[in-house]
């Protein structure tokens, strides 16, 4: 399972999925913002039960390439929103 706030139409996202794809790899890809709880439980409920959930990676990028000191409290919370909100919800959601 791949996650992204635009799923497939992210940038990269097929080629990753037919590279997985190609190596045997079964892959689906699903749009979700991480940071939003109700939409990682979506996608984590969606996960087949004859593919179960047996690792998690968070990768949570940003496309605001900023220095810390630029950063106002809001613009701050903003990038950190889906990192740590994520990881949270991750945590959380899958902790059984």
């Amino acid at each position: 399972m791949l996650t992204s706030r635009q799923g497939i139409a992210a940038r990269g996202a097929e080629e990753l999925r037919d590279e997985l794809t190609a190596a045997g790899v079964a892959v689906t890809v699903a749009a979700c913002d991480v940071a939003d709880r109700d939409a990682v439980a979506a996608v984590l409920a969606d996960i087949p039960a004859e593919r179960p959930l047996t690792a998690v990676l968070h990768a949570a990028g940003v496309a605001r390439h900023t220095e810390l000191s630029e950063l106002d409290i809001d613009e701050l919370a903003d990038v950190m929103r889906g990192k740590t909100l994520g990881a949270r919800w991750l945590d959380e959601l899958t902790a059984e």
